[in-house]
Parts: structure tokens; C-alpha cells; sequence
């Protein structure tokens, strides 16, 4: 049986192209060894990467009636998505970021959020979460009024049907009073997945530990933060552990965290302890960072076991953990 996660929130069409050293003065031209359209976003991104690894997923967020939305749904299919719950928006323009790809894997954006931010309680298939084993909210810090009016309800909702909720922010720059628009929905959040920099701006703190120990009082669970080729932190109940980040060499760093996110729910819907989900999701991105784009390097669970395997050294030892049997039998571990 496949764990069944619903991702709602960011729904993004990315176009990425490397390697750009500089944009050319004018008219001028530049010739790139690669471009990519891809279907990105906290929650787009990790529900391709969360098929891939094969769960299935249903997204749900924003997009507009237009081409770059029937561009989007189509490339979540194929990738074995369900995009018929997406939220088709007349008159507005999907999510969509033109990604400039530096030779060191950097990426600056420019991004037109269009129709992000009209996300509503209408839009929500209650049920559909109800029945899910895990809701992941990617982007809560870019979706507006949902945040505040909707997302509470979601998530204790979510909690009373025994879905395990994960959260993810989107933005770069977070603003630090997100902390406070949160505030109703923390508790009801059982894993929180920031980087580095978001922890520290929602937080106020620059040290990282006690960055995520702040985010746990306010009623978080656990606060797993991805800190690039520095590996990534672990803070829950009894548990704070570094896990360090695999040596690749970096393609472009677009999507790392959605590759994360997937890899650490899939080892949380395997019944797998925290760090083990950690690892997998260090995996995850790992593959990711290795090829252009949010859906790149991933191409199924066992490959991704067998990166992991085959560089045992770089995880201090520590192996997967054998999959659970899945017959008859709900895949994630209830709290």
C-alpha cells in the first residue's frame, strides 16, 4: 500500500537555465547549455519528488485559468501526480519564477506570484486529508488570508483524523512576524521542515539550536532545519542530532529542500525513526542538487537507497533501515 500524502500550498512553474554567468547588457545574447520547465514549489516540488518516491499524493493550491496552469497540471501527472484538485483561478496567472542558474549551483529568482495568495477553505477537499496518512503546507509564509483564516482549521482538522502534518515556508526573506501569524497552527504542526535562514528570521535568533528550540515552545514538535552542504538539524522531544550533508557536486541547489521534505516523509510513512527520515531526505536532495531543476536526480525510492548505500562513510555508518511490509497495514507511525 502506498502512503497517501496531500501537499497544498505553493504550486509553481519554474524555467531554469545554466550556466548563467552574467544576463547580457541589451539585447545582447547569451548561449546556455540547458533549459527546463518544471512543476515546482514547497508543495508542488515535493509532491513530484514524494511520487517519485512512491507515495500518492494529491495537489492542492492556487493556479490561474491559463497556459503556464494546463502547463503545470500536466507536468504533476506525469510525473503521477493527481493535479485535478489544483484550484483553477479565472482571470489570474499561475505562480511562475524565471530561475537563472549560476555555474555554482546559486540561483537567484524572479518570481510573479500571480494567483498565490487566493487559496481558500472551498478549495479543500476535507475528506480527501481526512483519509490521507500525511498533510504537508508548503509555502503557508506566500499564501495570504489562508495562513491565518484557514490554515489553523486545516491542520487541527488534519490532527483529529490522525494525518501527521509537516510544514514547510517557501520564501527566501521570511518576515520574522510570521512567528506571530502562526501562532494558532504551531501546535497542530507535528514536523516543521525551514532552512537555515527562515528559522533564523521567524525565530530572531542566529544560533540554530536555540533558533529551533524557540519554534518548539511555541508548540511544534519537531524542527528539522536543512542547512545546505552543511547537513542538516534534528530538535524534538530528546532528540537533537546533526546529520551531515552527502560531498556531490552541485548542479543547482533549486528544489533541494521539496527533495528533503519528501525523502524525510517517506521514511516517517516506512515507520523509520527521525534521523533514519533524515537521512533519506538528505538522500533526496543529495540527487536533486545533481541535475537541473526542482524534479531533477530523484527517480525512484530504491535508487534513491542505493546513493544512500553506496556512500555509507558520509552517513557515519548508518544504513536504511529495512522497509516495513505494507500489507493490510497504514504506513505511518501515529502519535
Amino acid at each position: 500500500m502506498s502512503p497517501k500524502v496531500v501537499c497544498v500550498g505553493a504550486h509553481i512553474v519554474d524555467v531554469l537555465g545554466r550556466p548563467v554567468v552574467a544576463i547580457p547588457p541589451g539585447q545582447g545574447r547569451e548561449t546556455l547549455e540547458e533549459i527546463r520547465v518544471t512543476a515546482a514549489g514547497t508543495a508542488g516540488g515535493t509532491a513530484v519528488d514524494l511520487a517519485k518516491l512512491g507515495a500518492e499524493v494529491a495537489s492542492v493550491g492556487p493556479i490561474g485559468d491559463d497556459t503556464a496552469g494546463r502547463l503545470l497540471r500536466t507536468l504533476l501527472s506525469e510525473h503521477g501526480v493527481d493535479a485535478s484538485r489544483l484550484a483553477v483561478k479565472p482571470g489570474l496567472a499561475t505562480p511562475a519564477t524565471i530561475l537563472p542558474i549560476r555555474p555554482n549551483g546559486e540561483r537567484p529568482s524572479l518570481h510573479a506570484p500571480g494567483a498565490m495568495e487566493t487559496l481558500t477553505a472551498d478549495d479543500i477537499d476535507w475528506d480527501l486529508v481526512a483519509e490521507a496518512d500525511v498533510l504537508h503546507v508548503g509555502g503557508p509564509d506566500a499564501l495570504g488570508g489562508f495562513t491565518e483564516a484557514v490554515l489553523p482549521d486545516l491542520l487541527r482538522f488534519a490532527r483529529r483524523h490522525g494525518t501527521v502534518t509537516t510544514m514547510d515556508l517557501l520564501r527566501t526573506a521570511v518576515r520574522p512576524e510570521l512567528i506571530e501569524i502562526l501562532r494558532p497552527s504551531w501546535e497542530h504542526i507535528q514536523y516543521l521542515l525551514p532552512n537555515d535562514d527562515q528559522i533564523r528570521a521567524i525565530s530572531g535568533l542566529q544560533d540554530l539550536h536555540q533558533a529551533a528550540l524557540k519554534v518548539r515552545a511555541t508548540g511544534v514538535g519537531t524542527v528539522v532545519v536543512t542547512k545546505g552542504g552543511d547537513g542538516s538539524l534534528i530538535v524534538g522531544e530528546g532528540v537533537t542530532e546533526d546529520i551531515p550533508a552527502f560531498r556531490i557536486p552541485v548542479v543547482d541547489t533549486t528544489g533541494c529542500g521539496d527533495g528533503y521534505s519528501a525523502g524525510f516523509i517517506t521514511g516517517l510513512c516506512h515507520g523509520w525513526d527521525l534521523l533514519s527520515a533524515a537521512r533519506l531526505g538528505t538522500a533526496a536532495a543529495a540527487l536533486v542538487a545533481q541535475g537541473l531543476g526542482s524534479d531533477a536526480g530523484i527517480v525512484d525510492l530504491h535508487t534513491t537507497l542505493r546513493f544512500w548505500l553506496d556512500r555509507l562513510d558520509e552517513m557515519d555508518g548508518n544504513a536504511p533501515p529495512e522497509l516495513e511490509s505494507a500489507s493490510g497495514t497504514r504506513l505511518v507511525r501515529r502519535e
